[in-house]
This record gives structure tokens, sequence and C-alpha cells, in this order.
């Protein structure tokens, strides 16, 4: 009966669930704190979560009508978003089924004035008390940061690797350069705490904005780890064996442009794609 009177005024349906109305609800509770339009640096360049229209139209983050393809049902799904030390607590189950019905309802719009904070709890009731993250969460999150700090060593002593072989070769030595092996040695001892720094920098929720450029980033990243390893292993044998070897220089020249191209995608992605602009 109602739907037939809704149908005859045009009025909406008051059955029908207000998709847009529900998850913006749960934008405003439970993101907006950290991905909100009024912050001057929201995190992971991401800062208009209120914005349902914006949001939809981006595939990075949603795939209409298929919430299983859509990274930020995903992020939801696997409790990466919110953080575990978000100040707002975490998503309630009805909180992560409002998020995946409008995605699967196509990630409709609202056409409503929208709603810039969450609505108030039912009277009578107290606020819900925000979550506070273990210790064992902080101390991960906290690692995490260390990231930032430890990734200028591998690029700086790769660099320096790649400069002595250069004067290697130029002067013909017959023996290995003692210095690029030095240096390709603490390379490798300091890209193993980069990358899993970096790992857990990632699932902290930094550059969540930019889920393509972020997995970009961590996987290139990780492969580059793995190819200094294999490179000052090579380096370590040709030592012991007295010679150098043309692939160790292949592997070495190589190994630099996987260090700066995980290092043009970690500033993309902490600067964003417009910081070299002119």
């Amino acid at each position: 009966m109602a739907s037939a009177l809704a149908a005859e005024t045009g009025a909406p349906d008051p059955t029908t669930p207000d998709h847009a109305a529900d998850v913006k609800r749960v934008f405003a509770a439970k993101c907006a704190s950290c991905h909100g339009p009024n912050l001057v640096k929201p995190k992971g360049r991401f800062g208009y979560i209120l914005d349902l229209k914006r949001v939809a139209e981006n595939p990075d983050y949603v795939v209409r009508a298929r919430p299983d393809e859509s990274e930020l049902w995903l992020l939801v799904q696997r409790d990466e978003m919110p953080p575990a030390d978000s100040p707002q607590g975490p998503l309630t189950d009805a909180d992560k089924e409002a998020i995946r019905a409008w995605i699967a309802a196509g990630a409709p719009d609202m056409s409503s004035q929208e709603p810039n904070a969450a609505s108030p709890p039912p009277a009578g009731e107290p606020p819900a008390a925000p979550a506070r993250a273990s210790n064992a969460d902080r101390t991960l999150r906290w690692l995490g940061k260390l990231h930032l700090l430890v990734l200028h060593f591998p690029i700086a002593l790769m660099v320096a690797a790649a400069i002595g072989e250069l004067v290697s070769a130029r002067r013909q030595p017959r023996v290995p350069s003692p210095a690029v092996r030095f240096c390709l040695l603490l390379a490798a001892v300091a890209v193993i705490p980069t990358a899993a720094f970096g790992w857990l920098h990632a699932a902290a929720g930094n550059g969540v904005g930019s889920p393509s450029l972020l997995n970009t980033h961590r996987w290139l990243g990780t492969t580059t780890a793995a190819w200094v390893l294999a490179t000052a292993a090579f380096a370590e044998r040709d030592c012991r064996r007295g010679t150098r070897s043309r692939l160790l220089r292949v592997m070495l020249a190589i190994g630099v442009g996987l260090v700066a191209a995980t290092a043009h995608f970690g500033g993309l992605l902490a600067y964003g794609p417009d910081y070299f602009d002119w």
C-alpha cells in the first residue's frame, strides 16, 4: 500500500532502503575523521569520503554493483579500514552491510541534503566508547613508520655501488672492487627491514586513498628487495672467485633501475601525482 501510494504521489518509497543515506551516515561516523573534506592533510591524500558521487566514480575504489571487485569493500571486509586504532572504533556488521549493499545497489548518490556528522544515538543510550588498539597493534603501526626512515639507505647504497662499479670498469682491475662489495652487502642488509616496514606501513592504512598506486609501490618494492639480495649474493660470489662477471654488472644496473622506480612510485604515493607539476 505504501509503495503504491509513493508511486502515485512521486514521493520516496518508505519501504525501500536508502543505501546512499545509510552509507553516508557510516562514512560520516567512522571515516570522516581521517578522510573528511575539512582536513588539511587527509590520510592517504583521500579527503572526499563524504562525496559519494566522486567515490563511486573512481574505479580504484568502487566497481558499481560488484562489491567483491571493489577495493573499498575489500578493505572493509578484511577489517583494514578503519584501522584498529581508529578513534571512532571499528565498523559494526550493520555498517559493513550498509557499505556492501550500497555498492551492490550501484553506488547511488544522495539527492537530499548530506549530513556532515553521524546521527546521535537514541535517547537513553550512551555513545559508544571508541575502541582502543592493543599494544601489539600499536607497536606494529609504530614500526611501520620506520619505513620512511630506513628506505633512504638501500637507495643511496645501490647508487653508490653503481657509481663505484662504473669507476672500476673504466680502470679494468683484475679483482672486484671492495667498495662495491661493501655497498651491496649493506644495501642487502638495509633492504630487508625497509620492505618489512613498508608492508606494515601500508597495513596501517597509509596510501589507501590510491590503492592502485599503493599496490604498484608495494609489489615493486618487494621485487626490488629480492633483486638487491640476489645482486649482493652474486657480488659475494665474484669476490670469492676473484673475478668480476658481466652478469653482476647487468644485475646491478637493473637493480638501480628498480630502486629508482620504487622510489618514484613511493614519492607519488606520499605527495600525489601532481608533485612534479611545473
